[in-house]
């Protein structure tokens, strides 16, 4: 019994070893290869233009503002203006009396009186010249006299007639008056404004620079005014090209196209170019990487398929591109894909392919 269970054993483990050789030596399919080279996107490289914006803090200001000044001092007796309201070039704004025109009007009297004397005394003299009971010298001196009277009445006249029409002080523009300095009985005077005209003639604003970004800012440059949700066209009219003393910056004015409920005096923010490259060769900044300092890309080699470093020259960069200025040409296959595998020289495979 014991010896037929031996044989037994022996016999499976004889089958367990010819199993094992059978399938050791038995022909095997072939083994299926496996892609191992990483897939890219290659893209060339873009003409197109590259637009650094600025913002500053920019002082809207009327285009056309006048300070209103009387050209006589004197009591105010009538103000024909308020706060707001809009006028009309040559308007009488206000009415002054002064006690200047009353010492006017006395030398006018006076040299009257004395014109009339001497025209009396050389109609003597003329007919006394006539009968030869006066010299030709007396009647010249007679003549002069009269002459002299007439230019002293003549001026003294005009004086008068020019200071009366200083009484009335006029609007010299056309616009909203934006500030009322004076009511009646106030005194004027030469030296005080009595208000201020804001002018018809639109809006500006005036806004600093800093001196990197100041060869990009030049007369007929557009700018953004934000104001709110709104958005106001602006072109430069004026460019400073001294540093203010003030802010350390180059000031410049802009006019605005249409300036809607913008106030003078406000503050408002201003976007414009500080910087820019026109048709500029460019790639997409995704695919930009940095050694040393010194940026580069792959490039995709068609024949040898390959990726190949290429270190570059850049200049502007903004969100999406950045400017190629040399190092890389148009024709160029720029790999936009990311992946650990691309190095210099990797085996690639463009996903189309």
């Amino acid at each position: 019994m014991k010896k037929g269970i031996k044989v037994l054993v022996w016999i499976l483990i004889l089958a367990a070893v010819a199993g094992i050789f059978y399938l050791k030596m038995r022909p095997q399919g072939k083994k299926e290869e496996q892609e191992t080279r990483p897939a890219v996107s290659c893209s060339a490289p873009e003409t197109k233009d590259i637009i650094i914006y600025a913002d500053a803090i920019g002082t809207v200001e009327p285009a056309e503002e006048v300070n209103v000044l009387p050209k006589i001092a004197g009591e105010i007796t009538e103000v024909n203006f308020a706060l707001g309201d809009h006028v009309n070039a040559g308007d009488v704004l206000l009415k002054i009396h002064s006690d200047a025109l009353k010492s006017l009007q006395i030398q006018v009297d006076a040299a009257k009186i004395a014109m009339d004397d001497a025209a009396a005394s050389l109609s003597r003299t003329q007919e006394l010249f006539a009968t030869g009971a006066v010299s030709e010298q007396q009647k010249e001196s007679a003549e002069s006299a009269a002459k002299s009277t007439k230019l002293a009445y003549e001026n003294a006249k005009t004086q008068l007639d020019l200071q009366s029409g200083y009484t009335n002080v006029a609007a010299p523009i056309s616009g909203t008056v934006e500030t009322k300095n004076v009511d009646v009985h106030d005194m004027a005077a030469p030296s005080a404004p009595v208000c201020i005209i804001r002018g018809e003639g639109g809006m500006n604003i005036t806004f600093g620079v800093p001196e990197e970004v100041l060869p990009n800012v030049k007369t007929g440059s557009k700018v953004d005014v934000e104001k709110n949700s709104d958005v106001i066209e602006g072109t430069v009219t004026e460019v400073s090209d001294k540093i203010s003393a003030s802010s350390g910056l180059y000031e410049c004015k802009a006019s605005l196209s249409n300036p809607k409920d913008l106030l003078s005096g406000s503050k408002t923010k201003v976007k414009f170019v500080s910087r820019e490259a026109k048709g500029a060769l460019t790639v997409p900044i995704s695919a930009v990487s940095y050694a040393n300092g010194k940026p580069f890309v792959y490039l995709y080699d068609t024949e040898n398929m390959t990726a190949k470093k290429t270190e570059f020259e850049s200049g502007l960069s903004d969100d999406t591109s950045m400017e190629v200025k040399s190092g890389i040409d148009a024709g160029s296959q720029v790999i936009t894909t990311w992946s650990k595998e691309i190095y210099d020289g990797a085996p690639v495979l463009l996903k189309e392919q």
